[in-house]
This record gives structure tokens, sequence and C-alpha cells, in this order.
């Protein structure tokens, strides 16, 4: 029988890891009656079929799969509650912490942005061999646990409570169904595939994001300057590059998994810059500009072969423009990537170097308009 919301939700005392383990009882029940019963604590009647014994070993799995996810979000959870009623230094670990730690005992802001310079944090990824979990299965540990982060919210009415129960059970579900183990030994470009999918759906979000933490607790615990982070976190791969002995990680191999590296990266920035154009709608008359950027904006558009027409979608919207031609030369740089050829015109970047100058370029010319207005984007328009 099916629990509703009322019944489950964590807003009437139930814990994260009973709901995800009711729910996996009621899964495995429908499908594989005897594994739910040992779930339970039952004793079988009969010595199972190995068929019967396969599933029962992955409920258990599953079971453990499970309580790590929700001991996870209650971690989580208490470590938010700490920061909102005591601040983000109660926090053990934190940098904020370690800011109130080390100007107790004297040091200046100035110290500590000396020797935020001085280190390089490399976290380097590498191919297991005993790593046989498929990205199918992380992905959905992920999904079951973004739904019991939403179902703490206390927002929900009860039936959308229950559509978030039914959602998560779904999820359980499918991770019932779906094959856990890779059946063959990746080859090196699955493992290179592998390692980048954590970029793409996480590193690329969490350097940003503790680069802003540090800047905001340098700023509470050393106020009255703008702190300028210096990039301490970088990352390295052994990924397809691993030559120490490795038969299958040849010249070639190691030539697509640069690659596959570079393309990786300028498929995320074009997804940023896309993201950037929609949002940055700032109208001319609102934000004049200097003249300096709008010979810049007449230079980067006449050097692209549709320069006119991009100007022209965006008439009236000079940021908009200037995004749209960062984003045809990044897109011209993603196409040579894939097609594993040098870049040959200025309808693509060249480097690394040519993209960080039209980037700096407009974050310079937002800054200097917001300074001689008084206005920040958000009011403009």
């Amino acid at each position: 029988m099916s629990v509703t919301a009322p019944t489950l939700g964590l807003v009437d005392g139930y814990s994260r890891w009973e709901l995800l383990a009711h729910l996996l009882k009621e899964v495995v029940a429908r499908h594989e009656p005897d594994a739910a019963r040992v779930l339970n604590g039952e004793t079988l009647e009969r010595q199972p079929a190995s068929a019967t014994l396969c599933r029962i070993l992955q409920a258990q799995s599953i079971m453990f799969q499970l309580l790590t996810i929700a001991e996870q979000n209650r971690d989580m959870r208490n470590r938010r509650e700490l920061e909102r009623q005591q601040g983000r230094a109660a926090v053990k670990g934190t940098f904020a912490a370690a800011l109130d730690s080390v100007k107790g005992a004297g040091a200046s802001g100035e110290r500590v942005l000396e020797l935020l310079g001085s280190i390089r944090i490399v976290p380097v990824m590498t191919a297991h061999p005993t790593e046989a979990k498929r990205v199918t299965v992380l992905e959905c540990h992920r999904r079951i646990y973004r739904r019991l982060f939403e179902l703490e919210s206390p927002r929900w009415t009860p039936r959308e409570q229950d559509e978030l129960i039914g959602s998560l059970r779904d999820e359980i579900e499918l991770l019932w169904l779906t094959g856990e183990l890779k059946l063959e030994k990746p080859s090196v470009r699955d493992e290179v595939a592998w390692g980048l999918y954590f970029f793409s759906e996480n590193l690329f979000d969490v350097v940003p994001a503790l680069l802003a933490k540090v800047t905001a607790d340098l700023q509470r615990a050393f106020p009255g300057r703008n702190w300028d982070v210096p990039l301490f976190v970088r990352f390295g791969s052994w990924i397809g590059g691993d030559r120490d002995g490795h038969p299958y990680v040849t010249s070639e191999v190691t030539r697509e998994a640069l690659w596959a590296n570079r393309l990786t990266c300028l498929r995320r920035y074009q997804g940023r810059v896309a993201g950037l154009l929609r949002h940055l709608s700032v109208a001319e008359h609102s934000l004049p500009l200097s003249e300096a950027f709008e010979a810049t904006l007449g230079e980067r558009l006449a050097s692209l072969p549709d320069g006119a027409t991009l100007a022209a979608r965006n008439a009236g919207e000079p940021f908009r423009q200037y995004l749209a031609a960062v984003l045809a030369r990044l897109t011209g740089t993603v196409e040579a990537c894939e097609q594993r050829r040098a870049v040959d015109s200025l309808a693509a970047y060249g480097s690394a170097d040519e993209l960080l100058v039209d980037v700096d370029i407009m974050r310079s010319a937002l800054a200097e308009r917001r300074t001689d207005t008084g206005a920040s984007v958000g009011d403009a328009g």
C-alpha cells in the first residue's frame, strides 16, 4: 500500500532514512517479494534461487546507498542550521572559522591574501580499476538527494508534498530497475568521459562558489576593502595520460584525452556565455557606454561574417551584441575542437587569453558605468 505525504512527510516527524527505507521496501515488494521480506528482517522458509538471491543482495546494497544519502542530507541540514543560528565561523573547517582564528592571533587580511597567493590546492582525477559504478546510478543518487532537500521546505501543500514523495519513489524504483555495475571493462576513452562528467556536473560550479565564500569571509573578517582572492584551486588528471606502464594509454589516446578536456571546457564557456546573453538585457539608454567600449564592440562585430546580423538581432542592447560576438567566436572554437583542428581565423578564439581579454573588457565597461552613474546593472532599465 502506498503511504501518502501527510503520513511520511519529513515535517511530520519521519526521518529521511525512515522515508527512504519505507519507499524502497514498497518498491521491492512489488518486484521481488522475497527480497522485501529480507529487508523487513523476516526469515525465508526456503533457500532462494540464485536469481532471487542476487536481487536480495541488490536490495540490501541499495538500502545502504540510501542510508548514505540520508546521512549526507542530515549532516548538511545540521550544518546549515548551525550556520543560520551562530554564523558561518561556528562551522568547523570553514574559511570563516580559520580567518577568525588567524585574526585573533594578530594576522592581517593582507597577510592572509599573501598566503592564499602562495598555495596551490590541486585535486587530481584518476580512474581506478575497481570503480564499477555507472554514471547513470550516480545521477540517480543525486536526484534522490535533491528530492530529500526539496522535501525539507515547509511551503509545500499536502498535495505538492505527496507529489514530491511520489517522484522520490519513482527515482528509487528507477534505481532498483537500473543495472548498477558496468558489464564490460571500460576503455580509457570511457574513463576520460567518466572523469569529465564530474567537472560538467559539479566541479565547474564548486570552484567559483568556493572563491565567493572565501571573498565573503575575508570581507566579514577584515571589512573596509574589496578583496581580490587569487585562484588557488586547480585540477589535474591522470586519466588518459598515465603512461607509467599502462598498455592502453598510447600517444593517440593521450591526444584524444586532451581534445576531450578542451572541448568540455569550451562547451562550458559556451553555455555560460549563452546564459549571460539571455540575462544581460541592459539598454544603451539606461547605461551610457564609454567611447572605448563602443569602439571595441564595433571591432568585434566587424570581425565576424554575420556581425551586422548579430547587432540587428539585439538592437539597442550593446552588451547583448557584445556577448553575441563572444558567443559566435566561442562556437567557432568549439567547432574547430570537434573537428580536431587548429583555429585559423578571427571567427574563433586561438587561446584562453583571448577569451579572457573579451570578458575583462565587458566587465570593466559594466563596472565603469556603475561607478559613473551610481547604479547597478540590476537597477538599469
